[in-house]
């Protein structure tokens, strides 16, 4: 039987600085990554903002917070996943996230003071993703939202 793939590569500009907290002992980190795209149509020049929410887990939420702020360039890998919880009315909700697993700190800054060099890498290679998230999609509900 055929593999699946889930994966995400994006670069993009932070929206608003990381916000972190700590989850089972755990550092995790969110933010929101706003992409984008330039194009023509019908000889107009078009362009289009898209934003997507992210998390890191772990040691790499903790550099995150310590050197990216709102406007810092990054560019992200990981995995989209999804959340689904019920709501107080019965309804069934879902929210779908990028869970980083590698990220790069890229030169452009338009605000804050970011660290870490021009192009710092940083990657969870050496540690199994699962391991910062124990048990993250099923004990996580609405009323014990990551944020």
């Amino acid at each position: 039987m055929a593999n699946d793939l889930n994966r995400v590569t994006l670069i993009g500009r932070l929206t608003r600085d990381p916000e972190i907290k700590t989850v089972g002992g755990t550092s995790v980190c969110n933010f929101s990554l706003a992409t984008n795209r330039t194009y023509v149509t019908n000889g107009e020049k078009k362009e289009e903002t898209h934003f997507f929410d992210c998390d890191v887990w772990g040691k790499l939420a903790d550099v995150l917070k310590q050197y990216a702020t709102k406007g810092k360039q990054l560019a992200i890998e990981g995995r989209l996943q999804q959340s689904v919880w019920d709501a107080p009315d019965g309804k069934k909700n879902s929210k779908v996230r990028i869970r980083v697993e590698n990220f790069q700190l890229l030169g452009g800054n338009t605000g804050g003071s970011g660290g870490g060099g021009a192009n710092s890498s940083y990657s969870q290679q050496e540690v199994p993703m699962d391991a910062y998230d124990p048990g993250y999609a099923s004990d996580i509900n609405e009323d014990d939202s990551v944020f």
